[in-house]
C-alpha cells in the first residue's frame, strides 16, 4: 500500500507491479542457486549473510522512499509535490 501511495493512479499497477517481480526474480529465483552453489563449496553458512545482505537491502529501499503523507504524490517530472 505504501509503495501504491507514491504513484499517480494512471501508472500505479506497473510502478508497483515491475519492481516486485523483477526483485522477486533476481533474488528469490536465485536464492536457490546461491544456497547450493555455497553446499557445493562447503560454505553453506554464508547463505545467512546472503540473506541478511537481501533484507538489509530491502530496508535500505523502505526507509529511502519518500513519506506520501508529509510530501505529497509524484510528479510526472518525478519531481515530489509538497
Amino acid at each position: 500500500m505504501v509503495k501504491a501511495e507514491l504513484f499517480p493512479p494512471e501508472v500505479r499497477a506497473l510502478s508497483v507491479g515491475l519492481p516486485y517481480t523483477v526483485a522477486n526474480a533476481l533474488f528469490g529465483g536465485t536464492a536457490e542457486y546461491v544456497a547450493l552453489y555455497l553446499k557445493d563449496a562447503g560454505r553453506e553458512s554464508l547463505f545467512f549473510y546472503y540473506v541478511a545482505l537481501m533484507t538489509l537491502v530491502t530496508l535500505g529501499a523502505a526507509l529511502w522512499m519518500p513519506n506520501t503523507r508529509r510530501y505529497g504524490l509524484s510528479e510526472g517530472s518525478g519531481q515530489i509535490k509538497g
